[in-house]
C-alpha cells in the first residue's frame, strides 16, 4: 500500500500539482511569461502586407528555463500568486491544475505593453525618411485574456483587438498572448529591401526589439 501512495504522489508532482492544492489552481492563467515573439511570418498581396510575430515554443506549450511563472512550480509559485492578484485572476472555484487541453492551461505575458514603434532603415516615401515613425501606417492586432478575467470569467476567454497602431493606449495591452499581427495598407514608394525595427516598451522597464526583413523587389511579393 505504501508503494502505491509513493507512486500517486510522484504522479501528482509530475503533473505540476501540489497535494495541498487539491488538484486546482486559483487563476485561469496557468503560466505568466515574458513577452517573447521572435518568430516571424510575412504575407503580401498586391498593395498590403501583414507581419505576424509569434513564439513557436509558446504555441507548443513549452517555456524557457527561468522565463515563466507557472502554477505547480514550487520555486516560482509565490510569484505566480502575486501575478494572479495583480491582474485580479482569483476564482474561488479554481481550475484544473493540469490538462492536455491547451485551452485549460493558457499562458499570458505578465509584461504590459506601453508603447509600440515601427521604423525602417530606408526611405518609405518622399515624405517619410528612414528612421521616422511608421506607426500611422500600421494597424495592430493582439489577443488578450484580460476582458474575460476582469468580467469575472464571463464571455469568451480570448478577446481579439484590432486598431490603428497610433491609437494604442499605454495600458491596454495586458495579459496578452505571444502572438501579434501588424498590418500595413501601403507599400513603400520604391520597391527595395527594407529592415523594419519593431520595438515594444514594457512596464517592466524592458524594451524588446525585433528586426523584420522585407524585400518588395523580390518576384514572389510582386
Amino acid at each position: 500500500m505504501k508503494r502505491y501512495i509513493i507512486i500517486f504522489t510522484l504522479l501528482l508532482s509530475l503533473a505540476g500539482c501540489d497535494i495541498p492544492q487539491t488538484g486546482t489552481r486559483p487563476g485561469y492563467i496557468y503560466a505568466y511569461v515574458y513577452l517573447d515573439i521572435p518568430d516571424t511570418k510575412i504575407t503580401y498581396d498586391s498593395k498590403t502586407f501583414t507581419i505576424l510575430l509569434y513564439n513557436k515554443k509558446s504555441i507548443h506549450g513549452t517555456y524557457a528555463d527561468g522565463q515563466d511563472y507557472a502554477f505547480g512550480q514550487s520555486i516560482r509559485k509565490n510569484r505566480y500568486y502575486e501575478l494572479c492578484e495583480k491582474f485580479g485572476d482569483i476564482n474561488p472555484d479554481g481550475y484544473p491544475c493540469s490538462s492536455e487541453d491547451v485551452i485549460l492551461t493558457p499562458e499570458a505575458s505578465f509584461e504590459i505593453v506601453r508603447r509600440v514603434s515601427v521604423v525602417s532603415d530606408n526611405d518609405w516615401s518622399t515624405d517619410r525618411a528612414a528612421g521616422e515613425s511608421l506607426n500611422d501606417m500600421f494597424t495592430i492586432r493582439y489577443f488578450s485574456y484580460f476582458p474575460y478575467i476582469s468580467s469575472r470569467y464571463t464571455g469568451a476567454p480570448i478577446t481579439s483587438f484590432t486598431k490603428p497602431l497610433s491609437d494604442l493606449k499605454d495600458d491596454e495591452m495586458k495579459l496578452i498572448m505571444n502572438n501579434i499581427e501588424l498590418g500595413c495598407a501601403t507599400r513603400p514608394t520604391a520597391a527595395q529591401h527594407h529592415t523594419l525595427t519593431i520595438s515594444f516598451d514594457l512596464d517592466t522597464d524592458r524594451t524588446v526589439t525585433y528586426e523584420v526583413e522585407l524585400d518588395f523587389a523580390a518576384t514572389e511579393v510582386q
